[in-house]
């Protein structure tokens, strides 16, 4: 049931992350399409924790702050992830700029120039 329970958070997510994808970019991506989707598919088919799915996605999904992120478009999806949250998430409820100047502002000299550019 907790999986259950998982999928459908994340499938409701999904949902927010393409209708603010739309409005902030006017387009819908094939980034936005797969946003989230090993997730869904760990939950699915890999029998290991929720816990460890969450880690293995945080780890090695582009739109997460880490080193794998080396384009705007990967800064544009995690910037879209972080707005959509409020929409999505109740245990989320901070915008993108509420997000990045809360918990990761020592990337504001790479992240804030795309957030004005998105006009948020």
């Amino acid at each position: 049931m907790k999986r259950l329970n998982h999928i459908v958070y994340t499938l409701k997510h999904k949902y927010y992350f393409l209708v603010v994808e739309k409005k902030l970019t006017g387009k819908i991506s094939w980034l936005g399409l797969t946003h989230d989707l090993d997730k869904l598919l760990m939950y699915i088919f890999l029998p290991i924790s929720l816990k460890k799915i969450s880690k293995i996605h945080r780890q090695n999904s582009y739109h997460h702050i880490n080193s794998k992120i080396k384009s705007e478009k990967n800064y544009i999806q995690m910037i879209i992830d972080w707005e959509c949250a409020r929409f999505s998430k109740k245990d989320k409820q901070l915008n993108a700029i509420d997000t990045l100047n809360k918990y990761y502002s020592e990337h504001s000299d790479i992240i804030l120039p795309i957030i004005k550019k998105l006009n948020l």
